[in-house]
């Protein structure tokens, strides 16, 4: 198994990669609320790194401080490929110079937790 990461900074696809995964037939996903550590320094107040300032970094960013974070867990015999290829041709349309990034970790085991009652 292996967990799919994708960090989204353009949200206005959250939903096509929603609808996306249901057609594939993922069987779930948790998306979290997150901000990058660039965003969190430039918004300390009076404060900010070199590294972050600027017109450069104001460009790639935009105004948009926050993304979404969606995770899903996939087993072995899903076709891990055909699922990042689908997801990148849903975000190639984007006009954002940064739009997200992707990444998957192995998973080596998954455990329900219920509760005794």
């Amino acid at each position: 198994m292996e967990a799919l990461v994708i960090v989204l900074n353009d949200l206005s696809f959250m939903d096509d990669i929603l609808d996306k995964f249901l057609e594939l037939n993922v069987r779930g996903a948790t998306i979290v609320d997150t901000q990058g550590m660039a965003s969190a320094i430039m918004e300390k107040e009076g404060s900010g790194h070199a590294l972050f300032s600027g017109p450069f970094y104001k460009s790639l960013v935009g105004d948009q401080n926050y993304s979404k974070t969606i995770f899903t867990v996939i087993p072995e015999s899903f076709d891990k490929k055909n699922l990042i290829e689908e997801v990148r041709k849903i975000l190639e349309q984007s006009e954002r110079k940064v739009i997200g990034f992707m990444f998957t970790l192995p998973v080596s085991g998954i455990y329900p937790i219920h509760s005794k009652n």
